[in-house]
């Protein structure tokens, strides 16, 4: 009897130091990301975010799962890549350019913000690929204390949406009360084709389109739809001058405390989403194109030439002003 009891005894002691030595994994719950962005639900921003949630919980076999918080529930971009940099949050999820927030003097992606740089999306595309892309990323990476996870797809393209006027060329933007996204170096090109613009938040244009404080606004063609800016708006140009993509960023150290297993599963999810988001964007452009146009919207065909000359040539003039001396050319020679 005592023999069997010492024998038990002894088991259940090997038992119990298992347990503290080495916790099994299966009795904790997944990990937990908390992602953050600012467009509104059943956007192509939000169903990329949860897509790719969506694609991190399959391949890790549901050992990580993406919370996805959208809305600017944790407030505006810039305090979203705060609270990333800070752990406060684990992700964020915008343009890939809007690493000019973190990245350290000069700015240097405000270069890939000067329309026309990319003579077309496959040019835009090799520049995402190159040396030069890795580098100008790698500065902001550490910045903001964080790892670029890559891009979860291409966005549509942009334009120009005006109240009561035609713009076919840069002398019909004179006097435009036009809002334009928050960046140096866009406003101060819009103000070179003539332009009045007026930065503002993504969440204020249609309020600030209703009220007549802009006459028009510079967005993607979706976006344009899902807003319903055609209510406000009457005429539409393709301009296709800013080309970008959805991408995400992660708290540093939380990625160094995921194992190379995980780091990779959470890789592929986002090529996955990518290349899912950009068959999306194909499907959905000529949709927004005719939905916009059965809501009374009118296209006009601008002068692309005249447009992309006049802001070549304040590249130029100002290259090293905004970022570094010679980086406009590098990028404009990438083949």
């Amino acid at each position: 009897m005592k023999k069997k009891m010492s024998c038990g005894l002894f088991v259940l002691a090997v038992c119990c130091f298992c347990l503290i030595a080495f916790p099994a994994r299966s009795m904790a719950g997944p990990v937990v990301l908390k992602l953050a962005h600012s467009a509104p639900p059943k956007t192509l921003y939000d169903k990329s975010a949860n897509k790719f949630a969506e694609r991190v919980a399959h391949n890790t076999g549901g050992k990580v799962k993406v919370k996805v918080f959208g809305s600017a529930q944790f407030g505006g971009l810039g305090q979203q890549f705060a609270q990333v940099k800070a752990g406060a949050i684990d992700m964020v999820f915008s343009d890939y350019f809007a690493a000019f927030i973190v990245e350290p003097k000069p700015k240097n992606f405000f270069v890939t913000l000067v329309p026309y740089l990319f003579d077309s999306w496959d040019h835009f595309h090799k520049f995402q690929e190159s040396d030069l892309f890795r580098s100008m990323m790698a500065k902001a990476e550490k910045g903001g204390n964080m790892k670029f996870v890559g891009n979860l797809g291409d966005r549509s393209y942009r334009i120009l949406t005006t109240s009561d006027r035609k713009v076919v060329s840069p002398a019909d933007c004179k006097g435009l009360k036009l809002r334009v996204p928050p960046a140096p170096p866009y406003v101060e090109v819009w103000k070179q084709w003539g332009a009045t613009p007026t930065p503002t938040s993504a969440k204020e244009i249609y309020t600030s389109l209703k009220s007549g404080l802009v006459d028009g606004q510079d967005q993607t063609i979706l976006v344009n739809l899902d807003a319903k800016f055609y209510e406000v708006q009457k005429y539409a140009m393709k301009m296709d001058h800013v080309p970008s993509t959805m991408s995400a960023w992660i708290n540093r150290d939380k990625w160094d405390s995921l194992d190379p297993e995980t780091q990779a599963a959470i890789l592929k999810s986002a090529e996955e989403t990518d290349a899912y988001i950009n068959k999306e964007v194909a499907r959905l452009t000529p949709e927004a194109e005719k939905g916009l146009q059965d809501n009374g919207m009118i296209f006009v065909e601008p002068d692309i030439k005249a447009f992309k000359e006049m802001a070549g040539k304040w590249a130029v003039e100002v290259d090293g002003k905004f970022w570094e001396k010679g980086l406009y050319g590098k990028i404009k020679a990438i083949k």
